[in-house]
């Protein structure tokens, strides 16, 4: 969890939340930060919300909560918010609501939520908050779970609430703040030990538990953070997440209150407007969560990497040096980033982060702009905190040491590391009618079992390490920690979004992809360069973290408002996700829509788009791979058929950068008037002359003689080769494949075999196109899929043989990929026999993320030719055939690996 850091200097003039004030000595001892435990946990008065309530009524007109309303301020002072509370206490106890009974707020953030949840609290009720987000079923299964006689709600929800729950005692709160009561009855004694309120676990892995928290279970907290270096009258804190949770109610609001700081709310919880209320405010506080600030460090970061090379470069070596200084003591962080603090507001100094881990790579960032993030650990069942780094005991990386009350390691099977058990004041006695879980919460001897993995260092300080409950057992017995491997996988620029869980005794995931990374464009269609990057991020993996399979999600994952996946949710996602796809709802279509449907080409594709995926209306904002399932192979067949019928070419790049039905038909619109590009044409595949001829021989003997000197070229089922023509097939793994198949050909056949190579790099310069010319390679544009089937079938026609690589693109991890189903287009025109060969070491010695190659064996393995009668058999009664007959000949390519 978090906490609030006081301002530089010390405060000569104080005012004691508590109760009464406590002299020169305790300040003494809070300005050194060396107060005796045994004076710390110790107070001259108990702590109560009435008597929180007199010391906020103290503090006069200082401002105490501010509200930003488009970019204006509305704000209540202390006083006045006392004044508040304690009339609407009066009236809620004229209504007849008294000390134990239970009653749920249900309200967004703000000041009516805060006025009607202190006043709750000083008349002694058992406040259960509710989410206002939550649905119909998890509001009433709180409701009756939790014994709530009255409810507290926004004026919107007021009228369905008793309709439907007529027997409720339901209370509509005045959006406006107002609140106003009517009497100022004799505000109830309440005992310590007394619950306050009942906060519900997160649900993360199932049905929530109802967490009972006392008065002293809060008083732990408060009073550990008010005594800790805390922020002080004239400080702004803001506070942008949801109330209801434990975390931001205690940490973010009453620990805020009763150090005399204001507590300030954005208009909505977003990056913007949580930006404009730091500088309209003058926040000089944020408390969050990991996700808020791995957002604002992600946003500043793409920032710098797009404003060029030299600002790139300039940051980064600016940020070492920082968090090098930083490191020795030293904060500079404010004077080498002034323009990047300056979009943070002049104020913002301190940035309190709890409800999970905060990553290592976003700490040190935010460390490096000078900032003073502080974070600790704790859970709802701990009152929100229990271990917290503070200023000048503090060690980064680390969640700190206990606040108050004391920490164990359970003895695991990892030294020193093991599930988290805690002991102090704040910790929780009982779920609410749940002894079992209450039973299995606690160890023999009284100490909760947090169900977190971690170590305690020589000092104190507190490490976490994983979650126990959410670590994954696999098929023999391993295990993994989900978290950690979705930050590995998770680093890849087309990913925004991955959840990791145990599928069939395998890994599988969930991932949303970055549709920004894809508009921007690139040589590969979103899924596969998320499969690429998925199966590259594995090899360095062992062989059980490894992913099993992943689906493509286009609605954002659930969390629960504090940002922890609900996990137990993802399977049923991921299976609906393989089984069918969900069409995007039809919206108005705007004018720019309707003149773009105007246009001949776009009203053409679109009319295509209907009838290949006719499920129902089309929207232009559905996205042809999440709501059509057009993925990298569908692309292939759809491609040919818009060459085909309305003569439009679309690269892969252009493709790659289609995130949008919309995007498709203005890139059609575009590409229809764009010249089309050069044919492969039939120059290239026409007879060579003499001496094309001898310069191709002579460069198949160097490339052999190389092949084999420095790679150790083994080759068998050589004999195996046809006497006529044929397609040469073979797996895709490195740059290597093709200059390994040449070396292993016999000149009788490789003089009459030909290679289709990329434009952009293989015939680029002048004096490429000789060479190409020599070594029988023609271009094969992506833009012309149908050309190149053309120049293909007129080559197999004339008795020649082609080397076809039919999985496209090279694999990223060394395994078999899917064969795209080109090859059985070619093979439904021209019917010749097919030659399968395994290559064998090219990924090892040149695999896609080397630059150059390693000097290692490669092997190919020629089996026999397979005869249109097999493959022809494989295409009978198949959906789609071209793509039966590409799987059947992976099949066999895949049989000659165990050769």
């Amino acid at each position: 969890m978090g906490f609030i850091a006081r301002p530089a200097g010390p405060t000569l003039t104080r005012i004691n939340i508590f109760g009464k004030p406590r002299g020169i000595l305790f300040d003494t001892l809070r300005k050194k930060n060396s107060m005796p435990r045994e004076l710390r946990n110790v107070a001259p008065d108990a702590w109560t919300f009435r008597t929180f309530l007199d010391g906020m009524a103290r503090r006069g007109d200082a401002p105490a909560l501010i509200a930003v309303r488009n970019g204006a301020l509305e704000t209540i002072s202390f006083e006045e918010l006392a004044r508040r509370v304690r009339a609407f206490a009066g009236s809620l106890l004229q209504r007849g609501i008294r000390s134990a009974d239970t009653a749920a707020l249900l309200a967004p953030n703000g000041f009516a939520w805060v006025i009607a949840r202190l006043a709750l609290g000083v008349i002694g009720a058992i406040a259960v908050a509710i989410d206002e987000l939550a649905g119909d079923e998890e509001l009433q299964t709180i409701l009756s779970g939790s014994g709530a006689a009255h409810v507290l709600c926004a004026t919107s929800r007021a009228e369905a609430l008793r309709k439907s729950n007529p027997g409720l005692d339901i209370i509509a709160l005045d959006g406006n703040a107002g609140l106003e009561g009517s009497a100022a009855e004799a505000l109830p004694e309440i005992s310590g030990s007394a619950p306050a309120m009942l906060a519900y676990t997160s649900g993360t892995t199932g049905t929530p538990k109802a967490i009972v928290l006392t008065h002293a279970n809060i008083e732990a907290n408060v009073r550990a953070l008010a005594d800790s270096h805390l922020a002080g009258p004239g400080d702004r804190v803001l506070l942008p997440l949801p109330l209801v949770h434990v975390y931001p109610f205690v940490v973010g609001l009453l620990a805020p209150l009763a150090s005399g700081a204001a507590v300030v709310f954005p208009e909505a919880a977003t990056g913007p407007q949580i930006l404009e209320a730091v500088r309209v405010a003058g926040v000089s506080a944020i408390v969050g969560v990991p996700r808020l600030y791995s957002a604002l460090s992600s946003g500043l970061i793409a920032r710098v990497q797009s404003a060029g090379i030299v600002p790139r470069a300039l940051f980064g070596m600016l940020r070492r040096l920082s968090i090098f200084l930083r490191k020795h003591g030293i904060n500079v962080g404010a004077i080498l980033f002034p323009a990047i603090r300056a979009r943070f507001g002049a104020k913002l100094r301190l940035l309190v982060s709890g409800g999970a881990k905060l990553e290592a790579e976003t700490l040190w960032t935010l460390l490096a702009l000078g900032f003073d993030v502080r974070s600790g650990y704790g859970l709802a069942e701990t009152s929100a905190m229990f271990t917290g780094n503070l200023p000048g005991n503090s060690r980064w990386e680390s969640e700190g040491k206990p606040i108050s009350g004391h920490v164990r390691i359970a003895a695991q099977g990892d030294p020193g590391a093991g599930e988290i058990e805690l002991n102090g004041p704040q910790v929780f006695s009982r779920y609410l009618g749940n002894e079992e879980a209450t039973r299995a919460a606690f160890t023999t001897d009284g100490w909760f079992k947090t169900g977190d993995v971690g170590r305690v260092d020589d000092d104190g300080f507190l490490f976490v390490t994983g979650r126990a409950k959410d670590t994954l057992v696999l098929g023999g017995g391993k295990k993994a920690d989900p978290e950690e491997l979705e930050k590995i996988y998770g680093a890849s620029r087309y990913i925004r979004e991955i959840a990791i869980f145990e599928h069939k005794g395998a890994l599988a995931a969930l991932v949303v992809p970055s549709l920004e990374a894809s508009r921007a464009g690139g040589a590969m269609h979103l899924d596969t360069a998320i499969r690429i990057e998925l199966a590259s991020i594995a090899r360095a993996l062992p062989s059980y973290q490894q992913l099993a399979g992943f689906a493509i999600v286009r609605e954002s994952l659930p969390r629960t408002r504090l940002g922890k996946y609900r996990r137990f949710l993802l399977p049923t996602i991921y299976e609906q996700a393989r089984s069918s796809k969900a069409r995007e709802p039809v919206a108005e279509l705007s004018a720019e829509d309707k003149a773009l449907l105007l246009e001949p080409v776009a009203h053409q594709v679109y009319g295509l788009l209907l009838r290949r995926y006719p499920q129902g209306p089309l929207s232009l904002d559905a996205s042809p791979l999440l709501d059509l399932g057009i993925d990298s192979l569908e692309w292939i067949s759809f491609g040919l058929e818009l060459e085909d019928r309305l003569k439009l070419r679309l690269s892969e790049s252009e493709i790659g950068s289609v995130v949008t039905v919309r995007d498709l038909l203005t890139l059609a619109t575009r590409a229809s008037a764009a010249p089309a590009p050069p044919p492969a044409s039939r120059d290239w595949i026409a007879p060579t002359g003499m001496a094309l001829k001898t310069l191709g021989a002579l460069l198949y003997a160097l490339n052999a003689l190389l092949l084999r000197i420095l790679f150790r070229l083994h080759v068998v089922g050589r004999a195996h080769l046809p006497e006529g023509n044929f397609i040469l097939i073979a797996n895709h793994a490195s740059y290597l494949d093709a200059p390994a198949i040449a070396a292993a050909l016999p000149y009788r056949v490789l003089r009459k075999c030909y290679w289709a190579g990329d434009p952009a790099i293989l015939f680029a310069k002048k004096w490429q196109a000789p060479l190409m010319r020599a070594v029988q390679c023609f271009p094969a544009d992506e833009r012309t899929p149908a050309q190149t089937l053309a120049v293909s079938e007129a080559l197999l026609r004339r008795g020649d043989s082609i080397v076809w690589f039919p999985e496209g693109w090279r694999t990223p991890d060394g395994a078999l990929q899917q064969f795209l189903p080109g090859i059985g287009y070619l093979l439904q025109r021209v019917p010749v026999a097919i030659v399968p060969a395994y290559i064998d070491g090219t990924f090892e010695a040149f695999p896609r993320d080397r630059t150059f190659p390693k000097l290692s064996p490669i092997r190919i393995v020629f089996g026999r030719p397979i005869l249109p009668s097999d493959w022809q058999q494989a295409a009978t009664a198949a959906k789609n055939p071209p793509q039966a007959i590409a799987d059947f000949l992976r099949r066999a390519v895949e049989n000659l690996r165990k050769i």
